[in-house]
């Protein structure tokens, strides 16, 4: 018997969504279909969220595609913005991967909702996440090396946000 490739395995994963920065706990959840491109959990059109992280399987079961793995016990994937915007506000480090997570978990849920993104706003978040793979160190990227600014940077994610919420469907 062959073994399947883990490369080409796909899998339903939970996406924990931090709004509040008052709050340890995420606010929302989402689900991401992890194949060969990542895709949020649809329902007519909109990206699903909710606020009970239990109900995510119940959820794919109803409305998401064929997957080999549902692995949505605790997120996989994590999308602070209000530490992300803090961080793109004051500077800093780091410690985590908070930018660098919540930035691609953005452009992932912007690209599902069809809604075109200005060049400028997706160059801004992509190289910022480019720097942030190597380096944490925000101060440096905001005050020396990076080509966007802080004001650029958040007006992205919030540009982001405001795009998500309007092609999204709270279940």
């Amino acid at each position: 018997m062959v073994s399947p490739d883990p490369s080409t395995e796909t899998y339903w994963r939970l996406l924990a969504i931090g709004l509040d920065p008052d709050q340890r706990d995420p606010q929302l959840y989402g689900l991401i279909f992890e194949g060969e491109t990542d895709v949020p959990l649809m329902i007519d059109g909109r990206i699903a969220l909710f606020a009970d992280p239990k109900r995510a399987t119940a959820l794919v079961q109803q409305y998401g595609a064929p997957a080999d793995k549902i692995d949505v016990e605790r997120p996989f994937f994590w999308c602070d913005v209000a530490l992300a915007l803090y961080l793109l506000s004051a500077g800093g480090t780091d410690h985590g991967t908070a930018v660098l997570d919540a930035v691609n978990a953005l452009l992932t849920l912007v690209a599902a909702t069809g809604i075109k993104m200005i060049d400028s706003r997706r160059r801004a978040l992509h190289d910022i996440a480019n720097y942030c793979t190597t380096s944490k160190d925000l101060t440096k990227y905001l005050e020396e090396v990076g080509d966007h600014s802080s004001r650029e940077l958040v007006d992205a994610v919030l540009w982001c946000v405001g795009a998500i919420t309007v092609k999204s469907r709270i279940v």
